[in-house]
């Protein structure tokens, strides 16, 4: 709990400091919103799927992102003497990051409600956290390889808005595409859900998956640090 605090305190520090570029993310968020709202389907449904992404996007990048910039600085080696393992400080960042991400999607759904009727209930918050804890998955894994391969978190980004296209915000997915990853599938069910036509295996094929991703995930991470000695500590 004290890790939360203090990151959660220096990102708040952070943001103030660079209010500038988390501006500049929110009026981005805004702009694809209008996007997506102006593509066909249903609103109601291309909304969720967005603010979802929104939030998966910080969870997909921070933690690759972290080790990154440690790598830059030099200092990567010195998370091995803290009293918490790189793991948890990575997780850390991640949920403090998820939190301010959240009042990015608060305000696009602020926006979006200002011309659509929306009917989003608190226990839809648990597909959210589902998706956003099987993404976390996916979040090791890229963290992995940035270790292996310094210069990965250049391509976060572009992972990220491949997942955009991935959420069914933009685009309609193929059936065949809803079980590949916790965002897809947690749009899907979101789907089924204001349709009235999911099912308890449909919420277990979504649990199942997001534990997936989580798990192998994490052993991934794990397995490859173990070995990051191999590897270069420094760009």
């Amino acid at each position: 709990m004290k890790m939360i605090k203090a990151e959660f305190k220096k990102s708040l520090i952070e943001a103030a400091s660079y209010y500038p570029d988390y501006i500049v993310g929110i009026l981005t968020d805004i702009l694809l919103l209008v996007i997506v709202m102006h593509t066909e389907g249903e609103q109601e449904e291309k909304l969720f799927a967005y603010v979802l992404w929104i939030l998966v996007n910080g969870v997909l990048s921070e933690a690759s992102l972290c080790i990154s910039t440690e790598k830059q600085m030099g200092t990567l080696q010195n998370l091995m003497i803290k009293p918490y393992s790189i793991m948890q400080i990575i997780s850390v960042k991640t949920l403090v990051w998820f939190l301010l991400n959240s009042v990015k999607a608060c305000i696009c759904i602020g926006i979006a409600s200002l011309f659509i009727k929306l009917s989003f209930r608190f226990e839809y918050f648990y597909i959210v956290i589902l998706v956003c804890f099987g993404c976390m998955g996916i979040s090791y894994i890229l963290s992995a390889l940035t270790l292996i391969f310094t210069k990965m978190a250049s391509f976060v980004s572009i992972v990220g808005y491949l997942f955009l296209f991935l959420s069914g915000s933009i685009l309609s997915l193929p059936g065949y595409l809803n079980y590949t990853n916790p965002l897809s599938a947690g749009s899907h069910f979101y789907a089924l859900w204001i349709r009235k036509t999911a099912g308890v295996k449909d919420f277990f094929m979504l649990l199942i998956l997001c534990a997936v991703y989580f798990f192998v995930g994490k052993e991934i991470f794990a397995f490859v640090f173990r070995r990051s000695k191999q590897f270069k500590w420094t760009y």
